[in-house]
């Protein structure tokens, strides 16, 4: 009887230790001054899903910013931003990598370039 009181408090205490080294997510603001409608907002969006770590999402195309959740032990803002940078637009100082921001539609892109 007392292996199995023992048991259950190693056992509760190991759930309890591991349960209290999950990180809690943190939400950045990152300013995307190339993003110009809906369609960018969804590209984003939809991207960002899938990348590791990233729970949450939301593109302002209006004022120019995404609001993103991740939980910082599965990735940090710098991947954050080029992951951004990825799809095609512009990530606070991250530039968009050339190749995607050309594969972009024309509503898309930047007013000089259309």
């Amino acid at each position: 009887m007392k292996k199995l009181a023992f048991f259950f408090v190693f056992i509760c205490g190991f759930a309890i230790s591991s349960k209290a080294q999950l990180k809690k997510p943190v939400t950045a603001t990152i300013a995307t001054p190339t993003v110009q409608c809906g369609m960018c907002k969804k590209k984003i969006e939809d991207y960002m899903k899938r990348e590791e770590g990233v729970t949450k999402v939301n593109v302002n195309f209006k004022q120019k910013y995404a609001t993103v959740t991740y939980f910082p032990d599965r990735t940090n803002l710098e991947n954050v931003k080029t992951a951004i940078a990825n799809v095609g637009y512009d990530a606070d100082d991250i530039k968009a990598n050339e190749d995607s921001y050309k594969k972009l539609p024309t509503c898309c892109k930047k007013p000089e370039d259309q």
